[in-house]
């Protein structure tokens, strides 16, 4: 809820970088949090390369593992059964300590992702449908504050 407060950020979760798995998810009433954010593994088609479709599992954990490893997914990022495409992957440095960051979009709502140094996945949703000041910059700014406050917890 923490990250919710400046209504900057539609949904936000924590996740373990050694499987990506989620373990909190707000908002908390009715579970909201975890339907924007979260989707267990399923089966969709997906473009190949050749201009085909074939089915694939999309396993959204294993897939934040990789984003957060600093790499980019074959089958790109998928959340809550949306695909976002990944715009930026950059490293930066939150009280002294070099952190990764991940942003990805799709139109008019994107993720922002912190790596924390102890390994602590931050994702902050945006929607600009659901709010004007629901921005990309406005979204990094409140997870960039949460990553601060996390890492000052030792999260």
């Amino acid at each position: 809820e923490w990250l919710l407060a400046e209504g900057h950020c539609v949904a936000g979760a924590l996740a373990s970088v050694t499987d990506g798995a989620m373990y909190a998810a707000a908002p908390v009433a009715a579970d909201e949090g975890w339907g924007l954010l979260f989707k267990e593994s399923y089966k969709a088609m997906l473009a190949q390369e050749d201009g085909t479709e074939k089915e694939e599992t999309i396993d959204e954990s294993a897939i934040l593992k990789i984003v957060a490893a600093g790499n980019r997914p074959p089958q790109g990022l998928w959340i809550a059964g949306e695909k976002y495409t990944i715009t930026r992957q950059e490293e930066d440095e939150v009280d002294g300590a070099a952190i990764k960051i991940a942003v990805a979009g799709r139109p008019k709502k994107g993720v922002v992702i912190y790596i924390t140094s102890v390994g602590t996945i931050i994702i902050g949703m945006f929607d600009e449908t659901k709010n004007a000041s629901q921005t990309m910059g406005n979204c990094r700014k409140c997870v960039h504050a949460f990553c601060e406050y996390m890492m000052g917890i030792g999260f």
